[in-house]
């Protein structure tokens, strides 16, 4: 009785905790996205998150370690709605779903292609970013072999190396990101007919007298 009491009592004080780091993390993105990082100061994060600049310290340290929380954040929300959108799919339906939600297609997906690109300079020099970044990058590949491997399966696609097609994709989509935030005319409609060359090519790799599959 007296654990469900003490539960009872902390459980919102630790939920609270986590919201608030997740606004202060909010607000460091729209703060990113507008001014870059080195405009980006604890002052001005406070007052854009609603908090004074000491209260701060009671969710982070400093500056560094909310713009490695906000870096971990853009890859823990591009994998949470991966998940959400690729649902029970597999193969060429569920690896477009994939691309879609890493591609800077929608105002979302675009503010988190900015922080990324923002901060990857950061990473170069921080142990820790390098390896969210890599973690996120190896969870995201392995995901599209896996996908092509199915795709191979149901006869979507030919014989072809899944490894090297995955790769392929990943650095088409990184480079997306680079070009969605430094180029106004770059539009979901083009970057959806690079994924389709690359699968096309995957789809022409077929013996000669077999077919692909119509795509689900």
């Amino acid at each position: 009785m007296l654990r469900h009491a003490i539960e009872g009592r902390t459980m919102p004080r630790l939920v609270d905790h986590a919201e608030r780091r997740l606004a202060i993390i909010g607000a460091a993105w729209r703060l990113i996205a507008a001014r870059g990082i080195d405009s980006t100061n604890m002052r001005d994060l406070a007052r854009e998150a609603g908090y004074t600049n000491g209260a701060l310290s009671h969710y982070f340290s400093g500056k560094n370690e909310i713009l490695r929380a906000s870096f971990e954040h853009v890859f823990d929300a591009t994998s949470a709605r991966i998940e959400r959108s690729v649902g029970a799919r597999r193969g060429l339906p569920a690896l477009r779903r994939l691309c879609r939600e890493v591609m800077p297609e929608t105002e979302e997906t675009l503010l988190e292609a900015r922080i990324a690109v923002s901060l990857w300079q950061r990473a170069l020099n921080d142990p820790y970013m390098a390896s969210v970044n890599a973690q996120a990058l190896d969870t995201w590949r392995a995901q599209m072999v896996e996908y092509l491997r199915q795709a191979r399966d149901d006869g979507e696609i030919g014989d072809v190396d899944e490894v090297l097609y995955a790769n392929l994709l990943m650095t088409t989509m990184v480079g997306l990101q680079v070009t969605g935030v430094l180029d106004p005319q770059s539009s979901a409609a083009s970057q959806e007919a690079m994924i389709n060359l690359i699968l096309d090519g995957a789809k022409a790799a077929f013996p000669p007298g077999r077919h692909t599959k119509v795509n689900r």
